[in-house]
């Protein structure tokens, strides 16, 4: 009797224990999800949730202020993500607020994250839709490091050559650390030094000699700050002009008489033009020149005929 009043007691006991328990888990469960609290909800779309579930916390500011109601599928590149929010909550998060998926730490559980942006609105309201940010895919990511730890292997394999060449013989650094090339470039610098003084006297005497010119000093300057000189340049352009315009006019003339001369005008036009006329006169020439062989040789028979011959004894004595 005593035993079985001691089994009673007990699981009386665990009875009363396991429904504690269930209790509490109950009331943690419904705490955690929002189920005996004030609330709202408000909703956005996202084009990949990367795992995200119902359940999962939603995050403002960076604390936990609600949860994630349920995930559906709109079409191929959307995904609706409604969400149950405390109540006390809703006057901070505004309209133009930006949600975005996230991670609780580094591989932790996904997550909503609120943030509020610059600019002024008012509280979202039940049903309001926030704007979105398209979250950074894991293994998008995870490529993009393969791909910059190859560049990287790349890189420190092209340094590694880079650094046994220049530890290698004849190369830059040895002539970096020659001494004498050394000296030879401080030579040559002292020598720019020099030449960079000499350059700067050069221009002190030739801003001394633009000086004078634009005082009028010396021949040049005369030449270039005497205002009479630029009249007398002005009277012989005058001049030179009138010269031109009679050199145009007896040009003009020439032009006129070679025109003339060209369609057979005038004697001189005549003669050039006239081909009988030369005709004529080579055959006046040969003619000429017949008669004066005749005549030579009448000349010289009367030469010595006897009324003349004597005449021309006496002229030879």
């Amino acid at each position: 009797m005593a035993n079985e009043t001691f089994r009673n007691i007990r699981l009386g006991a665990f009875v009363i224990i396991g429904t504690v328990f269930l209790i509490a888990a109950l009331y943690l469960i419904g705490n955690k999800q929002n189920l005996f609290g004030n609330t709202f909800r408000i909703s956005a779309k996202f084009y990949n949730v990367g795992g995200l579930m119902a359940g999962n916390n939603v995050r403002f500011a960076g604390i936990d202020v609600g949860t994630v109601e349920r995930v559906e599928i709109v079409n191929d590149s959307s995904v609706n993500v409604v969400m149950v929010i405390e109540k006390d909550i809703q006057s901070f998060i505004k309209k133009n607020a930006i949600a975005s998926v996230g991670t609780d730490g580094l591989m932790g559980n996904r997550l909503i994250n609120i943030n509020s942006a610059r600019n002024h609105a008012e509280s979202v309201e039940e049903g309001d839709e926030l704007q979105t940010l398209r979250p950074i895919e894991q293994d998008e990511m995870v490529r993009t490091l393969n791909e910059t730890n190859e560049n990287m292997k790349a890189i420190t394999s092209n340094l590694r050559t880079i650094t046994d060449r220049i530890n290698s013989k004849n190369t830059m650094w040895s002539l970096l650390m020659d001494t004498v090339i050394a000296d030879n470039v401080k030579a040559a610098i002292v020598s720019v030094k020099i030449a960079s003084n000499s350059s700067a006297v050069l221009t002190g005497n030739l801003k001394s000699i633009s000086e004078d010119i634009r005082n009028g000093k010396g021949s040049l300057g005369a030449l270039i700050t005497d205002t009479t000189l630029s009249g007398k340049i002005r009277q012989i352009i005058v001049k030179l002009d009138g010269v031109s315009d009679t050199a145009a006019f007896i040009t003009g003339d020439f032009s006129r008489i070679s025109k003339r001369l060209e369609q057979g005008q005038g004697s001189v036009g005549v003669l050039l033009k006239d081909t009988s006329f030369i005709h004529h006169l080579n055959t006046s020439i040969n003619n000429i020149n017949k008669g004066t062989i005749i005549l030579n040789e009448d000349l010289e028979a009367l030469r010595h005929s006897w009324p003349f011959k004597k005449y021309f004894k006496k002229k030879k004595k």
